[in-house]
């Protein structure tokens, strides 16, 4: 069982770590070395998903069977025309009860 103090240490821990790679990436800014400090900022950021317990999710194209079409093409649809929209009525003050 893990305790509190165990579970706060543990995230000061890594809170911490990702402050150093956070002053890192910008001292290798500060030295014009930004293809460093991209790939230290990448890695923060994949420190982060998995701190956060985040997947990166690819997006995968489903192939999905279409019903066979109709003989006669269908026409495309109106577009809907929203509701015209009614002022809003003024507010009215309550009465003060004394």
């Amino acid at each position: 069982m893990v305790t509190l103090g165990t579970a706060f240490e543990d995230l000061d821990n890594e809170l911490e770590s990702m402050l150093d790679m956070v002053a890192e990436a910008l001292d290798l800014m500060d030295k014009d070395k930004k293809e460093e400090a991209m790939q230290v900022l990448a890695d923060l950021e994949d420190a982060m998903l998995d701190f956060l317990d985040y997947e990166e999710v690819e997006d995968e194209v489903e192939e999905v069977e279409e019903e066979p079409k109709a003989k006669a093409p269908k026409k495309p649809a109106a577009p809907k025309k929203a509701a015209p929209k009614k002022p809003a009525a003024p507010k009215k003050a309550a009465p003060k009860k004394k």
